[in-house]
C-alpha cells in the first residue's frame, strides 16, 4: 500500500512540475525573465518522474540517517530554488555562464562522492545517533555534513549575495514570505532525513511542490495586475465619457514612472557599489562586464540606468570614477605624473589624457603642472 502511495505522490508532483514548466515556457516566449523558472520546473519534473519509477524501492528502503543521496538532493534543490529568487532582487543576474559557475560546488561535491564510493565499495549506513557519532570522522559522514552546509549556503545566499554586491537592496515581501516557507520546508526535510519514513517523504514532497509553485503563482498574478482594465464608467448626464486616448495616456505615464523608478534604484545600487569597492575598479582588469557581474545587473539594464542619469555609456561611467580618484591623488600629492594613472586603473597615459579632457574639459598635463606650481608656491611661503 505504501509503495502505491509513494508512486502516486511522486507521479502527481512530477505532473504538477511539468504543468508549471509548460506555463512558464509560454510566458518565457514573451518575457525572458521566466525562462529560468521554466528550466527549474523541467529539471524537478524529470527527477521526480525518475524516482516515481522506483516508488516501491523508496517505500521499502531503509536509507538511514542523513542518507548521502538525500543530502545531494538537498543541495541540488536548494540551488535550483535559490536561482529565480536571486533574479527578483538582482535583475540580469540569471546568466548561463554565471549559473554554471555558481553550481561548481555541487559538481565538486558529486565528484568527491563518486571517488569516495569506489574505495569503500559502499556508503556507510547509519541507523542511530550512536552510530552517527561513532562514524562522524569518516569520509562519508564528512561529505554528508558538507552537503548539509552547502544546502544552507545556497539558501542564505538569497539574502547575503545581493547585500554583498549592493548593500542597499530592497527585498519585496513576496521574497521574504518565500524565504520563510523555504526554510521551514528544509527543516522538515532534515527531520525526514533523520527519522525517515515513506509518509514523511510524501508529505515533504507535497510541501516542496507548493513552495516551487509560489513563484509561478506570483508571476501569473503580477502579469494579471499589469493588464490594463477597461473603463466601465456610465458617463455623466451630458453624455461625457472618458476618452480611450486619456486612459492610454494615464497608463503610459504610470509605466514611465515605474520605469524611471526602477532605473533610479539600479543606479543607486551601482553608485553604492562603486563607492564601497574602490580597490576593485581601480584595477586595470576591471571592465564593464565585471561591473555588471558584481552588481547583478545585465548590460542592457546597466546602460539604461546610467543613461537615465546623464552618462553616455558604461565605459564613461567607470572612467569618471577613475578620473575623480586620480584628481584626488594629484591634489593630495599621491600622484605626481601622468604615468601614475595606472594606480586608478588606466592602462596607458594616452587613455588617461583623452578621458580627462573629455570628462573635465581640460588638459591633464596642465592640471598636474598647475597643482605642482601651487604646491611649490605654498612651500616658498612657508620658507
Amino acid at each position: 500500500m505504501e509503495s502505491v502511495i509513494v508512486t502516486i505522490v511522486f507521479a502527481c508532483c512530477a505532473t504538477a512540475h511539468f504543468v508549471g514548466m509548460c506555463v512558464m515556457a509560454m510566458l518565457a516566449r514573451h518575457h525572458v525573465q521566466y525562462l529560468s523558472l521554466a528550466w527549474i520546473m523541467a529539471i524537478f519534473s524529470v527527477i521526480l518522474s525518475v524516482v516515481a519509477v522506483y516508488g516501491e524501492a523508496v517505500a521499502v528502503g531503509r536509507p538511514g540517517i542523513l542518507n548521502p543521496y538525500m543530502m545531494l538532493m538537498l543541495v541540488v534543490g536548494a540551488y535550483l530554488q535559490s536561482i529565480y529568487s536571486l533574479g527578483i532582487v538582482m535583475p540580469g543576474f540569471l546568466q548561463w555562464s554565471r549559473m554554471w559557475k555558481y553550481a561548481t560546488p555541487i559538481f565538486l561535491l558529486t565528484a568527491c562522492y563518486i571517488l569516495a564510493m569506489f574505495p569503500a565499495e559502499r556508503l556507510a549506513n547509519v541507523y542511530s545517533m550512536a552510530e552517527l557519532f561513532q562514524n562522524i570522522f569518516s569520509l562519508d559522514l564528512i561529505l554528508r555534513c558538507i552537503a548539509l552546509l552547502m544546502g544552507g549556503y545556497y539558501i542564505l545566499n538569497i539574502v547575503f549575495l545581493p547585500y554583498r554586491m549592493a548593500r542597499k537592496t530592497v527585498f519585496p515581501m513576496s521574497l521574504v514570505a518565500y524565504l520563510v516557507v523555504l526554510v521551514l520546508s528544509v527543516i522538515f526535510y532534515l527531520y525526514t532525513a533523520l527519522n525517515y519514513t515513506p509518509m514523511l517523504l510524501c508529505i515533504f514532497l507535497v510541501l516542496f511542490t507548493i513552495v516551487n509553485f509560489f513563484w509561478i503563482s506570483y508571476s501569473i498574478e503580477t502579469l494579471l495586475v499589469k493588464i490594463p482594465h477597461p473603463d466601465i464608467s456610465m458617463g455623466s448626464e451630458g453624455g461625457g465619457q472618458v476618452l480611450p486616448e486619456l486612459v492610454d495616456n494615464v497608463v503610459n505615464e504610470q509605466r514611465q514612472v515605474d520605469f524611471n523608478e526602477m532605473n533610479l534604484q539600479r543606479y543607486l545600487r551601482v553608485q553604492n557599489w562603486m563607492q564601497t569597492n574602490k580597490k576593485i575598479w581601480t584595477d586595470n582588469g576591471f571592465t564593464r562586464d565585471k561591473l555588471c557581474e558584481e552588481t547583478g545587473i545585465n548590460r542592457q539594464l546597466m546602460l539604461q540606468c546610467l543613461r537615465s542619469q546623464g552618462h553616455n555609456n558604461i565605459h564613461e561611467y567607470i572612467a569618471t570614477y577613475r578620473i575623480r580618484e586620480f584628481m584626488r591623488m594629484i591634489v593630495a600629492g599621491e600622484a605626481t605624473t601622468v604615468a601614475d594613472c595606472y594606480m586608478v586603473g588606466f592602462a596607458a597615459p594616452k587613455t588617461a589624457r583623452s578621458c580627462f579632457e573629455r570628462i573635465e574639459g581640460e588638459n591633464l598635463d596642465t592640471f598636474i603642472a598647475s597643482r605642482s606650481k601651487s604646491k611649490s608656491a605654498d612651500t616658498d611661503k612657508v620658507l
